[in-house]
């Protein structure tokens, strides 16, 4: 098993690192053969040729090249052609080695007898990524139920930033496929420009209009799921469609009460007692607990709302609407500010960067 430890602790060079534990052991020995784990053990986290990877494993190019390939139909490595060279990058434990191998939604044996490993080992994972510098992702409402007021952030426009990218796609929910605890929709992870080119590549994903993106946001919001983004300013990575019962990220601040795993979006729920009529709707829909019904109207948690608007969008009397937070949460202009801050609180910076030069 040396080999999958080494791979492991290579992996935990990664900002949203592999926390040292029995399971995640087991799922790397399931998942890379010896041969491939060796490789990938030296492979960095950005785009290098085979040649290059080849030359830090100590293998020749054809074998690395097979391997990397290998790896890369199986959704451990993300590879991508640019100007006529293939370009290998080992891929994080999330988003990647977790999620992709079940975004075909088909879980076969393997895939099965893994369920329950990630199961385990996913609070180790979010202790990982609780972050008091900046969250890992953070949750935006529906678009319409924010887009009217003049304070709105560019970034909390989730239509436009879709209209932004250059592709999108949609493949299954590795949560809800791994888990099964809820007749949520499947098909509900969606992908954006390169990382939604190569899944589609591969086979784990299909690409979807735009148009069909917003339309399928609205339908989960109906269906009652939360929406995820990437935590930053700059571009969509992913919107995870979540629901609490099977979601990484909710799990992390409903049974594990790690807080800073996901970062509230800039809103609160507000609700016009004139209006309410009790009927309790907002209570079923709030996946928080952060809405209580006592003498036939709703109040509020202000301490427990994440912001998602699902009180809003489910209430027959329109009497239930955001408000902007006194503090909005920090985002980060890019990702790489994000992965920089949290490797630096981790002192892990210098090895990021050593792996990737």
């Amino acid at each position: 098993m040396e080999v999958y430890e080494e791979l492991r602790k290579h992996l935990d060079k990664h900002p949203t690192g592999a926390p040292e534990a029995p399971e995640i052991i087991e799922i790397l020995s399931a998942l890379f053969t010896p041969k491939e784990a060796r490789v990938a053990s030296r492979a960095p986290f950005r785009p290098k040729t085979a040649e290059e990877i080849a030359r830090r494993a100590g293998v020749g190019e054809d074998e690395a090249r097979e391997l990397l390939e290998s790896m890369a139909d199986k959704g451990l490595v993300y590879a991508r052609e640019k100007e006529g060279e293939w370009g290998y990058a080992l891929l994080p434990i999330m988003p990647g080695i977790f999620e992709f191998p079940y975004m075909k939604g088909v879980k076969d044996e393997k895939l099965e007898r893994l369920a329950g490993l990630w199961h385990s080992y996913m609070e180790k994972i979010m202790d990982g990524l609780d972050s008091e510098v900046f969250p890992f992702a953070r949750v935006v409402p529906i678009q319409e139920e924010v887009e009217s007021r003049a304070e709105i952030l560019p970034y909390e426009k989730v239509y436009e930033m879709i209209y932004n990218a250059k592709v999108v796609g949609l493949a299954h929910c590795a949560c809800r496929v791994a888990e099964g605890n809820c007749d949520a929709p499947l098909e509900a992870c969606m992908l954006f420009d390169d990382t939604c080119d190569y899944l589609v590549e591969r086979g784990f994903a299909r690409y979807i209009s735009k148009d069909e993106m917003k339309r399928l946001l609205r339908e989960f919001d109906e269906a009652g799921l939360v929406h995820n983004v990437n935590n930053s300013q700059d571009k969509l990575m992913f919107v995870c469609n979540c629901c609490p019962c099977c979601c990484g990220f909710m799990r992390a601040l409903i049974q594990f009460e790690k807080p800073n795993v996901l970062a509230t979006s800039g809103f609160l729920a507000r609700v016009d007692p004139d209006a309410c009529n009790g009927c309790a709707v907002c209570e079923d829909r709030c996946p928080m607990g952060a809405i209580v019904v006592a003498d036939d109207v709703a109040a509020v948690d202000a301490g427990r709302c994440i912001g998602c608007a699902l009180c809003v969008t489910g209430c027959p009397d329109e009497a239930v609407d955001l408000k902007r937070r006194d503090t909005i949460p920090e985002t980060p202009a890019t990702m790489p500010e994000m992965a920089v801050a949290v490797l630096e609180r981790k002192g892990k910076l210098e090895e990021f960067i050593e792996v990737n030069r």
